[in-house]
């Protein structure tokens, strides 16, 4: 019989789980192209080597009485090959297994996993440990497997180690930005993905005085404004993760990011030059990523957890509280971009990745019919815009916007319908103790 071992949620992972159902859950998607055919009996003595010295990675979400909680699971994750989609969202019915999954096909290998168990940087984190370990099997090696950082260490919750009780939090934004037309089709996805030379992305950005992010949002937001059916009146806004790793230090791979937000403003027109949107991006990013700003938004994320009234109040009255509140700010966003940017891998898997790839994710539970997301490595950036549906005009002319500038571009895409599966678990029973009852109470 195991011993009973949980972990309290993160903030942002509270947030997240809110809108996990039995048919939907918040799952974003890495995956990387080895120089050779995936062997699936090296991959997953590879998870079984490493999944155990980080046991925020192996946690299965499960609802209490006043929060949700993570149980670190003793039942192997599912290692398996693609499924007839990408991004089968990971739900309420994972419950038992680790909230996350790796697929495999031809030379590809990708790690899916439940927002709940961490951000983009700590998974990815996880995910090159695996890779390097599965390289490592693959070349013939024998020796056991060392850990980048302590058990402790990667399982903090920064969120908290960083939350100043009484500090100043941020005002929010309450005005509805433009969206697209919010038409789904029942478990579909596409993941359009446009390559293009990094360096290329690079120096274009610099030559105009602005960050890759920026150049990027450019290209999103003229792209918006001609896909758009009517002239916009509404803003447009781009949410962007900040990683808070850069500001504030900790080897965690759970959460630890930040929404910053630019807008534009079309006020009705559509003869918008990409001259005139870069002038009115630049800069908008920078004026939020100050430290002030920072501490702001850490202390309104550890303020939701300790309200008074909030911490009394059973989790079946939460929820739906807590899912009105995702959806309300993100009636405030047009789209998400998430920039990876140039992926920080082992020095172990130098000359054995082709190429990497980053989905942010399929929202269609946050009133989000498309989000984009990218990622770089060996000079490939890979930007992907993740559909719920099959309306591909917004990529389209972002890329008539890339091609413009002079950006070669490769396209190529994954798609699938298939219902979110019900995956067999291994009946582990764990031990009766008090620890049972604290993980529930969220003592």
């Amino acid at each position: 019989m195991k011993k009973h071992r949980w972990m309290k949620t993160d903030t942002a992972s509270i947030m997240f789980s809110a809108l996990t159902t039995k048919n939907w859950g918040r799952t974003f998607r890495f995956a990387a192209y080895l120089n050779e055919t995936v062997q699936p009996a090296l991959l997953r003595q590879a998870v079984r080597d490493v999944i155990g010295y980080y046991p925020s990675a192996s946690t299965s979400l499960h609802k209490g009485f006043f929060w949700t909680y993570q149980v670190v699971s003793e039942a192997r994750p599912q290692v398996r090959s693609e499924a007839a989609r990408p991004l089968l969202p990971i739900t309420a019915a994972y419950r038992g297994l680790p909230d996350f999954r790796l697929v495999y096909h031809e030379n590809r290998v990708a790690l899916e996993a439940s927002h709940s168990l961490g951000d983009g940087k700590g998974m990815m984190k996880f995910f090159g440990e695996i890779l390097k370990r599965y390289t490592y099997l693959s070349a013939g090696g024998t020796e056991a497997y060392v850990p980048f950082a302590s058990a402790e260490e990667t399982a903090v919750n920064a969120f908290d180690a960083y939350y100043v009780k009484g500090g100043e939090k941020p005002t929010e934004n309450s005005e509805k930005a433009f969206h697209f037309d919010e038409t789904y089709e029942q478990d579909f996805i596409r993941l359009l993905f446009a390559e293009m030379p990094e360096d290329k992305v690079i120096a274009l950005a610099h030559a105009k005085g602005m960050t890759v992010t920026e150049y990027l949002l450019a290209v999103l937001i003229l792209g918006v404004i001609r896909a758009a059916d009517a002239p916009i009146l509404a803003p447009i806004t781009v949410a962007v993760p900040v990683n808070l790793r850069r500001f504030f230090e900790t080897k965690s791979i759970r959460n630890f990011v930040i929404q910053s937000y630019v807008t534009f403003r079309p006020a009705g027109r559509a003869d918008y030059t990409f001259e005139d949107i870069c002038n009115a991006v630049k800069g908008q990013l920078k004026t939020q990523l100050t430290k002030e700003n920072l501490n702001k938004a850490l202390n309104k994320y550890g303020a939701l957890k300790r309200n008074p009234v909030l911490k009394i109040v059973p989790y079946f009255i939460k929820q739906p509280v807590l899912a009105m509140m995702q959806k309300k700010s993100h009636s405030a966003v047009t789209t998400i971009l998430t920039n990876f940017g140039a992926c920080d891998l082992p020095p172990e898997l130098d000359g054995k990745l082709q190429k990497l790839e980053f989905v942010n994710g399929d929202t269609r539970n946050y009133g989000l019919a498309v989000t984009c997301s990218c990622i770089s490595c060996n000079n490939i950036l890979s930007l992907c815009f993740s559909y719920a549906n099959r309306d591909r005009r917004w990529f389209d002319a972002c890329m008539e916007v890339l091609s413009a500038q002079g950006l070669p571009t490769e396209i190529n895409s994954l798609e699938g319908v298939a219902k979110p599966e019900i995956p067999e678990k291994e009946k582990i029973k764990t031990d009766c103790s008090v620890e049972r009852l604290k993980a529930y109470f969220n003592m």
